[in-house]
């Protein structure tokens, strides 16, 4: 356990930053991320609060964790790859428009601008979602994260695997720091990234199944790049790198290969 940020590293060659979703960490990418390390070097990060950094000191604020973050990216000789899936697309979102010249490359896993319904984003969650999984929180945090991970893995062809994987790397880390968590929820209903100018070399990956990240949402993020790359993986929830990893891997190394 840090009380700086963990980053576990792997591999050799080009680096990439691994950037994992909300109530997890970065053990939660897996044989993806086994994959992906007999190609590039990989940077996995525990995001403030959560995993082996939960005892950061932070008040979990979308600034705080991109002052965290470039702090690493300032640590790196040469240019590197974001990746992000969910919470942590986000945040690599938010980084990408501070126009950090170490970011060549970002790739979004089942992620958006804007998480949240608004009169003009119709492709998103309800607010009420989120407030009462913060709601629930307060009274069983243990089911409330075990009923969020269900939400991700619905709709995937193969959900039961999807969640048994999540399920099993949950605390794989130790216990949550539940004020990360609160403030995780409230970057994810308040934050709306989508009108701000991008240039990056981007790729949006969406799972078709996906029940949080709707469709019709890849289709507007990768919009707001120049020259974005969108895939949808067929039959694939909101966590594709689990249930369809061989194919979240090629397509990964072939857009950085570009």
């Amino acid at each position: 356990m840090a009380a700086t940020l963990y980053r576990e590293i792997k591999g050799k060659g080009q680096p990439l930053i691994l950037l994992h979703g909300w109530g997890m960490h970065g053990g939660v990418w897996g044989s993806f991320a086994e994959q992906l390390a007999q190609d590039f070097e990989l940077h996995i990060v525990d995001l403030p609060g959560y995993g082996f950094s939960r005892e950061m000191e932070s008040n979990y604020s979308l600034a705080a964790y991109r002052a965290e973050l470039e702090t690493l990216l300032a640590s790196f000789d040469e240019a590197v790859t974001l990746i992000g899936w969910s919470l942590g697309g986000l945040l690599s979102l938010d980084l990408v428009r501070q126009q950090n010249k170490r970011v060549t490359k970002v790739i979004f896993i089942a992620s958006t601008p804007c998480f949240t319904r608004k009169p003009d984003w119709q492709c998103a969650m309800d607010e009420a979602v989120f407030d009462n999984f913060a709601s629930e929180l307060q009274q069983d945090y243990k089911k409330t994260l075990k009923r969020f991970l269900a939400l991700q893995t619905r709709g995937s062809e193969i959900a039961k695997e999807d969640l048994r994987c999540l399920n099993k790397n949950l605390f794989a880390r130790g216990e949550v720091n539940i004020d990360a968590l609160q403030q995780g929820l409230q970057i994810l209903k308040t934050v709306d990234l989508r009108h701000h100018p991008f240039d990056s070399d981007a790729m949006v990956i969406a799972g078709e199944k996906d029940t949080l990240v709707p469709l019709k949402a890849a289709g507007e993020f990768a919009a707001m790049f120049p020259s974005a790359r969108k895939e949808i993986i067929k039959g694939a929830g909101h966590a594709p790198f689990i249930s369809h990893v061989e194919q979240c891997v090629e397509t990964i190394k072939q857009f950085i290969h570009e």
